[in-house]
C-alpha cells in the first residue's frame, strides 16, 4: 500500500508541472509577488539591430527593448540602453530609479535563450523592478517567460 501510495504521489508531481510548450506562445509574469499576469496579445520586432518585445492584456503592459539582439543576458539597469516598462495606470521603467535617502535602483535581467529564424520566434525568461518617473512607486514583475513569440521582421541574425 505504501508503495502505491508514493507512485500515485509521484505522478501527480511531475504531471503538475506547467509545461510551457502546451501552451505556445505565451508571455506570462508575476506582478508584485502574488498577481499572475498573462498577455492576451504580444508582439516582437527586431528593425535597426533593436528587438523590441510587448505583451499586453486589460490590466497593463510589459515590454522590453534591447540593442544588438542575440541568444544572451542582458541587465536592466537606469544607465543602460536597454530597459523594460511596466505600464498600467502608471508607467514604470528601469531606466527610472527610486527617491530617498538610501539610492533605490531599478533593475533587471532579460534572458533571450532562442531565436528561432526559421519558424521566425523568440524564447526566454525575465525579470525586473522598476519605478515610475517621479520616483515614489515601484512595480516588482519576476518569473517571466516567452515562449514561441512570433518575431515581425526579416533583420533576425
Amino acid at each position: 500500500m505504501k508503495k502505491i501510495f508514493i507512485a500515485l504521489s509521484l505522478l501527480v508531481v511531475f504531471n503538475c508541472e506547467d509545461d510551457l510548450t502546451n501552451k505556445t506562445p505565451v508571455f506570462q509574469a508575476t506582478v508584485n509577488g502574488n498577481n499572475q499576469w498573462i498577455a492576451e496579445d504580444f508582439i516582437a520586432t527586431i528593425q535597426n539591430n533593436q528587438l523590441s518585445i510587448s505583451g499586453t492584456n486589460p490590466f497593463g503592459v510589459i515590454s522590453f527593448v534591447v540593442n544588438s539582439p542575440e541568444v544572451s543576458g542582458y541587465n536592466f539597469y537606469s544607465w543602460t540602453d536597454d530597459y523594460a516598462i511596466f505600464q498600467d495606470t502608471l508607467q514604470y521603467s528601469t531606466q527610472n530609479d527610486g527617491i530617498g535617502s538610501i539610492a533605490f535602483l531599478s533593475d533587471g535581467y532579460l534572458d533571450i535563450q532562442e531565436i528561432d529564424s526559421v519558424n521566425n520566434t523568440i524564447s526566454g525568461h525575465f525579470h525586473f523592478d522598476a519605478y515610475n518617473g517621479t520616483g515614489q512607486y515601484t512595480i516588482n514583475v519576476s518569473e517571466g517567460v516567452f515562449y514561441k513569440i512570433p518575431v515581425n521582421s526579416g533583420e533576425q541574425d
